[in-house]
């Protein structure tokens, strides 16, 4: 068994401690006469068991979406838990995705003004990247993750199990950040990771080895800089791309997809502003095609005026200037300011017009990819 890791914050340490079985996690979790549980609905209907130890009268299930990840639908979460008992000394056991983890984030940071809380991931995406780093990010209008908290669960519980029962495309979207972390790293762990993918369908091992790898990427990120003010920032690379992908495809494409596509975005930029090879930029496009097709061609259909306004409206930028992470290769990362008209615009379009569709239009050189 992996022994558990410690991440260090300023508002509490935090433990990531790993189960065999999903049973066997929740039965760690004390006291269970105080324990409120914010379950996913589609877990819940995956995992009929679980009501032995999160009972109906003490459980709020949430219909995860991005839609549902949003201010105006987080009062009748509020409602229901208080109406179900919640008190300041209760725990909030959260049982789900990245989604239901800023849920349930924001709610335990507010709710009597904080409460603990502990979280059960149950996708790849939560479980390799978002299940550490104490952030909260939530959704206002047509706004995305513009209101959010830092407040760290106080237990983090992984059962590698779960993902098991994921859609082919969670997976890959799990992958899109594990991905992006072993860019942020260097050359050799991306290599290993691409080698390691090579033909993957779906094997728990390979799985279970990069997410542990990708822990330890993000680990030291978030001990320096847990506010996200310096050098926690190059963790966003492909950020500010995806999220305007997302936003401008009403979350046709899952995150970690649009983080990839992204990435490619960034790369994209940065040979037009000659801190990397066209070359690079290249490789890229090739070698990550099999993890974000056919979500190109949901991006090629998607308005070009609302990726920029999705961009312009990131709250990490100002004006006609965009605060972006570029790259000069790999594990050799730099926050920049991009003027949107000049550079940005032409990169995004080149990169959706011509790198997008080069890839996509090359299966033969393309790494074979199936998920069963």
């Amino acid at each position: 068994m992996t022994p558990p890791l410690t991440i260090q914050s300023h508002s509490h340490p935090y433990t990531v401690e790993h189960f065999l079985t999903l049973d066997a996690a929740l039965a760690s979790i004390t006291p269970r006469e105080r324990a409120f549980w914010l379950v996913d609905q589609r877990f819940a209907g995956l995992y009929p068991s679980l009501i032995a130890f999160a009972p109906v009268e003490r459980t709020v299930q949430v219909a995860a979406s991005e839609e549902q990840k949003s201010f105006e639908m987080l009062a009748p979460i509020f409602l229901e838990l208080l109406r179900k008992g919640l008190k300041r000394d209760g725990l909030l056991v959260v049982v789900g995705g990245g989604v239901l983890q800023d849920i349930g984030c924001f709610i335990a940071t507010v709710l009597f003004r904080g409460v603990r809380w502990e979280l059960v991931p149950t996708t790849l995406l939560a479980q390799a990247d978002s299940c550490i780093g104490s952030k909260s990010s939530i959704n206002i209008g047509s706004y995305k993750n513009q209101i959010g908290t830092f407040y760290p669960p106080h237990r983090v519980l992984l059962i590698p199990g779960v993902l098991a029962t994921l859609p082919a495309d969670e997976i890959r979207s799990g992958l899109g950040e594990v991905i992006k972390l072993q860019l942020l790293t260097g050359e050799a762990g991306f290599r290993e990771l691409l080698e390691d993918l090579r033909g993957f369908t779906g094997q728990p091992e390979i799985l279970a080895k990069w997410v542990k790898r990708s822990m330890e990427v993000k680990k030291p990120y978030i001990e320096t800089d847990e506010y996200d003010r310096g050098i926690r920032n190059l963790l966003n690379y492909g950020h500010t791309f995806g999220h305007a992908y997302e936003s401008a495809t009403h979350y046709g494409i899952p995150h970690g997809i649009a983080v990839i596509l992204g990435i490619l975005t960034a790369t994209r930029l940065s040979a037009r502003l000659g801190l990397v090879p066209t070359a690079h930029a290249d490789e890229l496009d090739m070698l990550l095609a099999p993890w974000h097709r056919p979500f190109g061609e949901t991006l090629r259909r998607a308005p070009r005026d609302a990726i920029f306004a999705a961009i312009k409206h990131d709250k990490k930028n100002t004006g006609d200037v965009v605060n972006c992470i570029l790259t000069h290769g790999f594990g050799r990362m730099e926050k920049r300011r991009v003027a949107m008209a000049e550079d940005l615009v032409p990169a995004v379009n080149s990169c959706i017009d011509t790198g997008l569709a080069q890839a996509e239009a090359s299966p033969s050189l393309l790494t074979k990819v199936t998920i069963s």
